[in-house]
């Protein structure tokens, strides 16, 4: 699944894509420049160099934006994520105001829903649909929150309290799965790969007597443009690849929900004393 992937993968993934980019273009670059003299495309040099730094700001317009708007995305679902955890978090330790029956139905089913969540459902979420497994285990959350009965005020407040959680938590969840379903589209990506080659493609109208020279600024172009494209599709894909959010907040919130339950259990055995 991609959020197994390890957390300096990312590199090699990126050094992969920018070396084989950097390799196309420098064999272009050598096969142009075999064709054409320097001194032939120097003729051009005016109309090229105006051409191309129109070029360069309209796509570096567009790159820049659109590496804010995934970025944006990115945090948005990562957001909603801690969001969900720290409910689930609340949940849980408001059980305690009810009886320990209740609170316990209420803890396990909390308990159930995250281990199905790390466990099932996390890999597939680029999948458009609500898992109905999902829904089920929610649905006993629902249930065991329907079995409590407040026997007094304190117990009512604190009902009301974690209902109200509860259905914050829904839609923490939702918006989760609905912000992690939205990605670049076809349109989008094709804009941004073929003016990525354009732009590079501009380096071969250049002149350049020295050739070293020339080489070494088309392969800084060509690399920094196909790092850039590999960042906003790691950032466009929050549940796969190499920059995949991992659900560490849910996990975080069963070792919290463990030591919990150590310190109930000791509560509980110095009140029966």
């Amino acid at each position: 699944m991609g959020y197994l992937v390890g957390p300096s993968s990312w590199v090699l993934y990126a050094l992969a894509i920018m070396i084989s980019s950097i390799v196309i273009s420098l064999a272009i670059l050598w096969f142009v420049r075999k064709i054409l003299s320097h001194k032939e495309l120097k003729k051009s040099h005016d109309v090229v160099a105006c051409t191309f730094s129109i070029i360069g700001v309209l796509y570096s317009v567009i790159l820049g934006f659109t590496v804010i708007n995934v970025q944006d995305r990115h945090n948005a679902v990562l957001e909603a994520i801690h969001t969900e955890a720290i409910l689930l978090a609340d949940l849980y330790q408001d059980a305690a105001f009810f009886s320990a029956e209740e609170a316990k139905d209420i803890r396990a089913s909390l308990r159930n829903y995250i281990d199905h969540v790390i466990a099932q459902e996390w890999g597939p979420f680029r999948e458009r649909k609500i898992h109905l497994k999902t829904r089920d285990i929610i649905k006993e959350i629902w249930d065991s929150y329907y079995k409590v009965n407040p026997q007094n005020e304190k117990q009512y407040v604190w009902y009301t309290e974690s209902i109200s959680k509860l259905n914050n938590f829904l839609n923490a969840r939702l918006v989760r799965q609905f912000d992690s379903w939205e990605h670049l589209g076809n349109m989008m990506w094709s804009l941004l790969i073929a003016g990525a080659i354009i732009t590079v493609c501009f380096m071969f109208f250049f002149g350049l007597e020295n050739w070293r020279s020339h080489t070494v600024l088309t392969t800084l172009l060509a690399g920094y443009l196909s790092f850039m494209l590999f960042l906003v599709y790691s950032l466009d894909n929050v549940f796969k690849g190499p920059q995949a959010i991992k659900p560490d907040a849910l996990e975080q919130i069963q070792t919290l929900f463990d030591s919990w339950d150590q310190d109930f259990k000791e509560e509980s055995s110095l009140a029966s004393k």
